[in-house]
């Protein structure tokens, strides 16, 4: 690697560090050449200028967890729709949780940042139809599964973000791991009982 590729890979790390700790309101040449202790002209010369940095960020280092992590972690998924449903939300659950990166990607883009959605929502657009269908049962019924999944993840991800700027919502602490324990719990409840009503035979007013 020569001089100039390893002073890219400085700045392109600086951004992720700015990025991860700080946000992006921190982002800018001047911030990203002293977190990367390099002459500011450089940025211009090798990049272009932020826009066309936070391009080569988006393109060149990691920022989100793949779908392989998201079921990793989840666990083991079994081949029960219910159980494969909870597993993979779990896993998206807490990858999210555990990156500062992709919970600042997402907060930029809900604050309007078009250089973040340029760059970000078509990939995950793309993981997201992935792992919807990987929620979706053998059989190819997936009735109600795109909304099920859509209000689980809106509502763990805004907590998540919530937690990031208040520790409270609603009495839950957000930023004690007992708390998220909990609402794993109230997620897995959920799946289970979505499941479990879609396979009642119509007119049964059980559960």
């Amino acid at each position: 690697m020569g001089e100039r590729e390893r002073t890219e890979a400085r700045i392109l790390d600086a951004v992720g560090t700015i990025l991860s700790g700080k946000g992006y309101g921190h982002l800018g040449v001047n911030e990203v050449a002293r977190q990367a202790g390099v002459d500011k002209v450089l940025i211009y010369r090798y990049f272009g200028g932020m826009p066309q940095l936070m391009r080569a960020f988006f393109s060149r280092r990691k920022y989100w967890p793949s779908t392989s992590e998201i079921l990793e972690t989840g666990g083991e998924a079994g081949a029960d729709p219910a159980t494969r449903a909870y597993a993979i939300l779990r896993g998206y659950l807490r990858e999210l949780k555990k990156s500062d990166a992709a919970r600042q990607i997402l907060r930029g883009e809900i604050a309007g940042r078009e250089d973040v959605s340029a760059w970000t929502s078509d990939d995950r657009y793309r993981q997201g139809m992935e792992l919807l269908d990987l929620l979706r049962d053998h059989s190819g019924d997936a009735e109600g599964v795109t909304e099920m999944a859509a209000l689980l993840t809106a509502g763990f991800t805004f907590l998540l973000l919530r937690r990031d700027v208040s520790r409270r919502y609603l009495g839950l602490d957000l930023s004690r791991e007992e708390t998220w324990e909990r609402l794993e719990k109230t997620i897995h409840l959920l799946v289970e009982l979505f499941y479990e009503k879609r396979k009642a035979p119509p007119g049964d007013e059980r559960g």
